[in-house]
C-alpha cells in the first residue's frame, strides 16, 4: 500500500486533525448515502405495491361488489375515482382520422385549421387554384375534456361511447381508489 505521508510534511498538528476530521465525516456522509439509497429503494417498492392495490386490486372488487365508496369500520372512506389519459397520435394520417371523427360529432371546434405550401409556391399560391397540404392541430387537454363530455362524466348526458372514440386518439379510463381520513 502506498504512503502519502509526503503530502503532509510541513502541516501543522492542527491542519492534521482537520483532514482527519474531514475524512471521518466523508465516511459518514457514505454511509448516510447507503442508508438513504436502501430506505429508496424500499420506498419504491412499497409504492409500487401500494399503486398496483389502489389501481388494480380493489378497483376490480369494489366494481364487483357494485359499490363506488365504502366507509371504514376503524373511520374513513375507499372512493373509487376515475383519472382520464387522452394521448392522441400525431401523424398526418391519423389526424386526418380524428379531425373527420370529431367533425362528425360536433367537435369541430377543437380542431385549429392552417395550411403550408412549398416556398417556391408561394407566389403562386397568390393566384387561385394551387393546392395546398391541411394541418390539423388538436389540443389535446382540450380534446380530452370534449371526450369527456361526450362519455357523458361532466355533463351527464352520453353522446357516444368508449367504444364509438378512434382507437389513435388513444382515450383510457383508468379507475382508481383514494382513501380519505
Amino acid at each position: 500500500m502506498q504512503s502519502f505521508d509526503y503530502m503532509f510534511e510541513g502541516m501543522e498538528q492542527q491542519d492534521k486533525k482537520v483532514l482527519s476530521n474531514l475524512s471521518k465525516m466523508g465516511q459518514q456522509l457514505k454511509k448516510l448515502q447507503e442508508v438513504m439509497d436502501k430506505k429508496e429503494e424500499e420506498y419504491e417498492r412499497a409504492k409500487k405495491e401500494f399503486q398496483h392495490f389502489a389501481n388494480v386490486v380493489l378497483p376490480q372488487q369494489m366494481y364487483a361488489a357494485g359499490v363506488d365508496s365504502v366507509t371504514l369500520a376503524g373511520g374513513g372512506n375507499l372512493k373509487v375515482k376515475y383519472n382520464y389519459y387522452c394521448q392522441p397520435n400525431k401523424n398526418a394520417e391519423d389526424r386526418k382520422v380524428i379531425a373527420d371523427w370529431l367533425q362528425a360529432h360536433n367537435g369541430g371546434h377543437l380542431i385549429e385549421e392552417s395550411a403550408s405550401v412549398s416556398p417556391d409556391d408561394i407566389a403562386l399560391l397568390k393566384q387561385s387554384g394551387i393546392p395546398y397540404a391541411e394541418c390539423s392541430n388538436i389540443n389535446t387537454l382540450k380534446l380530452k375534456a370534449f371526450l369527456k363530455d361526450g362519455i357523458g362524466v361532466t355533463s351527464g348526458q352520453q353522446q357516444f361511447t368508449l367504444e364509438d372514440i378512434p382507437k389513435c386518439i388513444h382515450f383510457q379510463v383508468v379507475p382508481t381508489v383514494e382513501i380519505s381520513e
